[in-house]
């Protein structure tokens, strides 16, 4: 196997930024910064890596340090970030940090796993750490192969697990881990399993609603109406807009199965003061072929954005959607794709292929566990819950995050309009968190 190693040391990058404040939504508490910027300087992100120059100063320090870094290649080959095998490591003393990751590497989810991995190397060689150890683990693209991935990171005794991708992967692994009181930082959207030590990395819908509601509001789109099918997602992102400012005066659901909408758009289209529609924003927290379909229906009785603002959640972060007219000119909230430049074009660079989407969720992950290895005093403490909910967060490939002691992840997004040929970027993500409760 080869294993990746990365050599730090300590370094601390603080920047100006907008900052960022907040209200509360269905799971989170009222003082709690869900997107709303501040003009409050005395909060920042403890570290930063997603600009070039801050990880050009990360590569300078390594090189200080003695640490050997990726031979130069020519743009387009991918011999300048080496594969990892995954291999089971010895359940013995070591004087390193190890972290696993958990990923599909082979069966049918092996294209994302292995997209994934490649991101979670090219991190280290950013902004790797001496004291930090990444061993890649097979999932194998099922719950058996997952459980037998966590119990062989225990055994060598991980101080962190990075993973699993999947909510039923998870769940399978926590009975395992919990136990040993060993932190995950998992990659999946399932929020209901965070919490005992395990923080949900996958981006959530609550700062997502907030997000764009509260700006449709601050552009005159005061009457909200909801239009959603009756799934557990909608529920909570009804949940998040009823115990927030947004006025909401419509909500109407439907069967998530229903294939013809029509008497459901119907019966919202009857919704009118005079001639005009009683609501001038519209949320619709789907994605995908159920979208346009959605749409054209919505269109087809009387509502579009020539009456009514669309506006959408991070579902609608699907370049297959910026080819949808009837969508154009919607607005939703997703991290901002200009921050995902540079990674892109990096990681097209070294590998000949474009990453798959989740694949900077992996990136962003092994830079933190490298950032707290390094700035650990006792390796004991380097992944204690003061050190990953630290409140200032953190600034990675897809912006700020940071996690809450409850597992919840927060993140500062930007505002996004579908426009043909791709989103564009309407309001820019906030790039700093105040304290909670501030």
């Amino acid at each position: 196997m080869l294993r990746v190693y990365a050599k730090f040391q300590i370094l601390i990058i603080l920047f100006s930024t907008l900052l960022l404040s907040g209200c509360g939504s269905a799971y989170y508490s009222s003082s709690t910064n869900t997107g709303i910027m501040t003009d409050n300087p005395n909060s920042i992100p403890n570290i930063g890596w997603q600009t070039p120059d801050q990880r050009q100063v990360l590569s300078q320090q390594s090189t200080a340090a003695g640490v050997q870094q990726p031979a130069s290649q020519a743009p387009g080959t991918a011999a300048s970030v080496p594969s990892v095998a995954a291999e089971a490591v010895p359940a013995v003393a070591h004087e390193k940090i190890i972290v696993s990751i958990l990923l599909p590497l082979t069966g049918p989810k092996s294209a994302l796993g292995q997209s994934m991995l490649k991101a979670a190397q090219m991190a280290l060689f950013d902004i790797g750490s001496a004291n930090f150890e990444l061993v890649p683990r097979d999932t194998k693209s099922t719950k058996e192969g997952s459980i037998a991935a966590a119990q062989a990171a225990i055994n060598a005794h991980s101080a962190l697990i990075l993973g699993p991708v999947f909510a039923d992967d998870l769940k399978a692994i926590q009975p395992i881990v919990s136990p040993t009181h060993t932190p995950i930082v998992a990659f999946t959207t399932d929020w209901t399993l965070a919490g005992n030590n395990t923080y949900i990395m996958g981006f959530l819908p609550f700062t997502q609603v907030m997000r764009v509601a509260k700006y449709a509001q601050d552009h005159g789109y005061t009457k909200l109406a909801v239009f959603a099918p009756q799934t557990e997602y909608s529920d909570v992102v009804i949940s998040t807009l009823q115990k927030s400012s947004v006025s909401v005066v419509h909500i109407n659901r439907y069967p998530p199965k229903q294939l013809d909408l029509t008497a459901a758009v119907q019966d919202l289209a009857k919704d009118k003061s005079g001639d005009a529609f009683d609501f001038n924003a519209l949320m619709l927290p789907l994605g995908s072929e159920g979208l346009r379909t959605l749409v054209t229906a919505l269109n087809n009785n009387g509502i579009s954005q020539n009456n009514v603002k669309f506006i959408g959640t991070g579902l609608w972060d699907d370049q297959t959607l910026m080819n949808s007219p009837p969508l154009f000119g919607g607005w939703f909230s997703a991290p901002d794709p200009n921050l995902r430049a540079d990674f892109e074009k990096r990681y097209q660079e070294n590998y000949g292929a474009a990453p798959l989407r989740l694949s900077s969720l992996a990136y962003d992950a092994t830079a933190l566990a490298s950032v707290l290895a390094r700035t650990a005093t006792d390796p004991t403490t380097a992944y204690s819950s003061e050190a990953i909910t630290n409140p200032r967060g953190f600034a990675g490939i897809d912006g700020i995050f940071r996690f809450r002691p409850d597992g919840l992840s927060e993140r500062g997004l930007a505002v996004l309009e579908i426009r043909s040929g791709g989103p564009k970027v309407v309001d820019p993500a906030p790039t700093a968190f105040i304290s909670s409760g501030t």
